[in-house]
């Protein structure tokens, strides 16, 4: 069991105990800090934890208990309500708020927990539906979705209680601020993998570095700049690899066709996954990416981008695989 594992078997202990209302949030972007902030209008007292959608889907911890709130995650067994918008995600709570046509999930969050109306709600699902749907023109959206890809978890439990509170007037505050500004820094780090990534109709790259950087930002500023699709993985540890995926639907690229292939789900313009490769073969996981894309892209080859560590950060190399 990992620290954030711990950190959340102890923030539902405590919710069990003091039968306080217990919420379950996804923990990588703005849509879930967003959907967390709005379950905290409805409920002050209530008791957030933040996960990601593979150990909901996967992890023994979140199927023990009933969760009175769901949102943007697959359903982890006993929820109450859940409001999501995941294609891949299978409904299963007593009360759905479950539409996959919705820009987000806060939207459908707002609905569930009757907050229409609420000026902070209002405000929080806005930012949500420009940051999920990768179409940031406001300030206040571009600083919420550094806040969410960039806080830690104690962080981010704090940060959706601000939220609630005073909604985006928490971003003036100098504790939000030194976030957003952690997030700044890493935009530029991003900008630079960008640039020595270049730009391809489809572009697939592999990074066996850590680079401190969103990589669901990555495949947003690559299909900015001409990609109509993007396929990264990540080495997040000795065995374990994250997927991450944007695509143009218009192109007739689908990522969840590869992040159902890997475990995973999403959407057909973004989805990701996490995955393990076996104990004694770790770089497996490489090979069963590019056997996941080869089958579900119809492609015959695939050219993928080695991100490597060197004396400047880090390198890129281009490899063909037959």
């Amino acid at each position: 069991m990992g620290l954030e594992d711990l950190r959340a078997l102890g923030a539902i202990i405590k919710a069990k105990l003091a039968n306080r209302p217990l919420a379950l949030c996804d923990i990588g972007d703005a849509d879930g800090l967003t959907s967390a902030s709005l379950f905290l209008i409805k409920y002050p007292n209530g008791v957030v934890v933040f996960a990601p959608p593979g150990k909901v889907q996967r992890g023994r911890l979140y199927r023990l208990f009933t969760w009175d709130f769901v949102a943007d995650l697959p359903c982890p067994g006993k929820a109450i309500i859940r409001a999501d918008h995941h294609e891949t995600n299978k409904p299963c709570a007593k009360l759905e708020y479950y539409d996959p046509e919705a820009p987000c999930s806060a939207l459908l969050a707002m609905r569930a927990l009757n907050l229409a109306g609420n000026p902070i709600a209002e405000s929080l699902v806005k930012v949500a539906i420009e940051t999920d749907t990768a179409r940031i023109s406001s300030e206040e959206a571009r600083q919420v979705d550094m806040l969410a890809r960039f806080s830690r978890y104690g962080e981010k439990v704090r940060a959706a209680s601000m939220l609630a509170k005073t909604g985006l007037e928490a971003l003036k505050t100098p504790y939000v601020k030194g976030i957003v500004d952690r997030g700044i820094r890493s935009w530029e780090v991003m900008l630079k993998v960008a640039d020595a990534l270049g730009v391809d109709k489809v572009i697939n790259a592999y990074f066996n570095v850590k680079l401190g950087i969103s990589y669901r930002q990555l495949t947003i500023e690559l299909q900015r700049r001409g990609a109509s699709m993007v396929n990264l993985l990540v080495r997040l540890g000795y065995r374990t690899f994250r997927y991450y995926c944007g695509a143009d639907p218009s192109s007739g690229f689908d990522c969840t066709k590869v992040a159902t292939a890997l475990g995973g789900g999403g959407h057909s313009y973004a989805a990701g996954a996490q995955f393990k490769a076996p104990l004694t073969r770790p770089m497996k996981g490489v090979e069963t990416f590019i056997n996941a894309l080869r089958a579900n892209l119809n492609l015959n080859g695939v050219e993928l981008l080695m991100v490597t560590k060197d004396t400047n950060g880090f390198s890129v190399r281009r490899v063909q695989v037959a």
